[in-house]
């Protein structure tokens, strides 16, 4: 076949042209590989007609073989309107070293062509870019970072050094996106506010405000994403892989070896001024996070001191940072403010237009009809309700028709309805809380509003029902109502007011149909009371939920180290669901959006246990290189069938409550 391709190629008519063979490395990537890659591009370009008469891709740095292979397409299959089928008189190339190599190619061929060494026109490289932003034009490349005023290369050499320091030190493991510290650069008056991300294990980095009232806003306005940053200047730094960064700052690195911590941990930053298209930092900013980035781990490890109540104690200090040869003193303060947390927003804001689209989309199930087909199927039973309260029941029959509805103006509509027939209607407060309340404060009110109501509503039968609440219907919405209130108590940073209540609602129900064990162990885990958390893992142990399972496996850890009953616990939880290590020994990272479906075994109730409960086995030490280990060994079976086997989803929980 090579004889036959040679021959043919000497047999073409010679035209009087001289073509450029041009090899370049392309500023794109190709994901076809793992880890994606930067390919070479080879062009054949007639600098008669400016045609591009060949253009092929090498995943590595090309020969003169690929050349010699692309030149033969050119010149028995050129481009469309490239020409017709023929050979050059003459060809040039750049690189002496390609064009010594591809002489003794063509002589084999029976090739007569001048071969030519010089630099290639400027037009080349506008054809290359052609080619490279074909389909990308709605993705500009950034700048990179040597390429703003006043930036060195000593400069980003620091700050990318910073940056691996930052993230092997991994200090979201010990801070929360609500902990917010304030920075100020020597050269500034005033601090910049900046949150540490990673904690659930979906973005690592920096989220930085420039004024603790744009601070105070972003967490507490319930409006969209993009009008909050049409708002201000954000600066956002993340840690992903190199197919994130300009391609010029990846040209920079790779000249350079400037030190990353890991394959997606190339530092990112970026600013967004008033919802424009994002703008990368300043030599100023820059200095600025080189200092925040050696400033946070330092503060975790040598300065924040637990409170013993979820948090650190207050804390304003300087710190001395190293800097280039110097040091940098960088002011710190922490708390960076004392966020009103009862004034966040709980859900976006909706509009009328929205609720008429509501009417046209299908109406999605929500658990509490349930509730209503029971309802109806009692009173046709003959059964009598606990309350013998004609207007209560009227208005439980509106809710259980909003909870049909997906119009939020209907459902809140609904809902004061049903209180103007009986203040004793739980669920109807519990709607407010959740559709009506613009904040978290405005819901506990509801909510508390809600559970005095159930109350009311169950009289004196209250006491003779605890231990079989939520078996008995007309206990539901006061037991949704107190749900809420543990829910909100949280969000308030009331940990022990959340857990107390949460205590309640077991006593009340030891099924614990609303899934409370569950976020229980999340806050004892978060508060590291651990005793408590051994007697519920102990009451429930026959769970074999993914949380049960891994939480249970991590406890023995804890206690015992890698010990047998250590061990069988971690294969218990592996055989339960085997695509949870992954997510905590971050081989993958947890996706932005966890599916609304919650498949048992399956990879989203990976993510979602992963989502909530990463932090609490990077906080162990040993625990995720102990998981590590464990999943090389050999695994036998030990899983026991579940009541519900055959159930192939669940919902995802929000809070606890499985709506």
């Amino acid at each position: 076949m090579a004889r036959l391709f040679n021959r043919s190629l000497d047999k073409l008519p010679v035209v009087p042209e001289v073509w450029l063979v041009i090899p370049r490395r392309m500023r794109i990537w190709l994901t076809d590989q793992d880890p994606p890659y930067r390919p070479y591009g080879i062009m054949v370009l007639d600098t008669e007609t400016g045609a591009v008469r060949a253009m092929d891709l090498r995943p590595a740095e090309p020969t003169a073989q690929d050349l010699f292979q692309v030149l033969g397409k050119a010149m028995r299959e050129p481009g469309l309107g490239a020409g017709k089928p023929a050979r050059p008189e003459s060809i040039a190339l750049s690189d002496a070293a390609l064009a010594e190599g591809l002489a003794p190619l063509l002589k084999q061929a029976n090739l007569q062509m001048e071969i030519l060494v010089g630099e290639m026109p400027p037009e080349v490289e506008e054809i290359f870019t052609a080619f490279e932003n074909f389909g990308q034009e709605d993705k500009p490349d950034l700048p990179g970072l040597m390429e703003t005023p006043g930036v060195s290369v000593a400069q980003v050499g620091e700050f990318f050094s910073a940056a691996a320091a930052f993230y092997r030190a991994a200090p979201w493991v010990r801070l929360n996106n609500y902990q917010v510290i304030a920075l100020k650069h020597p050269r500034e008056h005033d601090y910049r506010y900046t949150i540490v991300m990673g904690q659930g294990g979906v973005e690592y980095g920096l989220a930085t405000l420039p004024s603790w009232a744009e601070t105070v806003y972003f967490f507490t306005s319930g409006t969209a994403a993009a009008d909050k940053f049409a708002r201000g200047i954000y600066h956002s730094l993340f840690f992903d892989e190199i197919t994130l960064l300009p391609f010029s700052d990846v040209e920079a690195w790779e000249e350079h070896h400037w030190d990353i911590a890991a394959p997606k941990a190339f530092p990112i930053v970026l600013v967004v001024e008033h919802g424009k298209t994002a703008q990368r930092p300043s030599a100023l900013d820059l200095e600025w996070y080189i200092g925040a980035l050696r400033a946070i781990p330092l503060l975790v490890r040598d300065y924040f001191k637990p409170d013993g109540k979820g948090d650190y104690l207050p804390l304003e200090t300087t710190l001395e940072l190293p800097l280039g040869d110097g040091t940098m003193r960088m002011e710190v303060k922490y708390p960076a403010g004392e966020m009103p947390r009862g004034e966040m927003a709980v859900v976006e804001e909706w509009d009328e237009d929205e609720a008429e689209e509501a009417d046209e989309e299908p109406v999605s199930f929500d658990r509490r009809q349930l509730d209503g087909m029971w309802a109806d199927l009692h009173k046709s039973m003959g059964a009598s309700p606990v309350a013998q309260d004609a207007d209560l029941e009227r208005a439980q029959s509106l809710m259980y028709h909003a909870f049909e509805t997906d119009n939020p103006a209907k459902r809140i509509a609904l809902a004061h309805e049903a209180l103007d027939l009986s203040q004793d209607c739980a669920d109807a407060w519990v709607m407010l809380a959740e559709e009506e309340a613009d904040t978290v404060q405005r819901a506990l009110e509801f909510y508390t509003q809600g559970v005095a109501a159930g109350e009311r509503a169950l009289g004196d039968e209250f006491q003779s029902l605890v231990g079989h609440f939520w078996g008995v219907l007309e206990t539901r919405p006061y037991m949704r109502a107190k749900e809420g209130v543990a829910r909100t108590l949280w969000q308030l940073n009331r940990q022990d007011e959340a857990l107390a209540q949460y205590r309640e609602m077991l006593e009340l129900n030891p099924s614990d149909n609303q899934g409370v064990r569950d976020v229980m162990v999340d806050l004892l885990l978060q508060r590291e009371k651990y005793a408590e958390l051994d007697t519920l893992l102990e009451k429930y142990k026959e769970d074999w939920s993914v949380v049960w399972r891994y939480t249970t496996a991590l406890n023995e850890f804890r206690k015992h180290g890698a010990s047998v009953k250590a061990n069988k616990a971690l294969a218990d939880a592996l055989e339960e669901n085997s695509h949870v290590p992954a997510y905590l020994t971050g081989e993958i990272r947890v996706p932005k959006q966890i599916p609304d479906r919650i498949e048992w075994g399956g990879e989203s109730e990976a993510q979602y246990y992963a989502g909530q409960h990463l932090n609490y086995w990077r906080r162990q030490p040993g625990a995720v290189d102990w998981l590590r280990e464990q999943m090389q060994k050999p695994r036998r079976s030990t899983r026991k069938p579940r009541a519900d086997e055959t159930r192939s989803g669940m919902p995802k929980r929000k809070g606890g409550r499985i709506k």
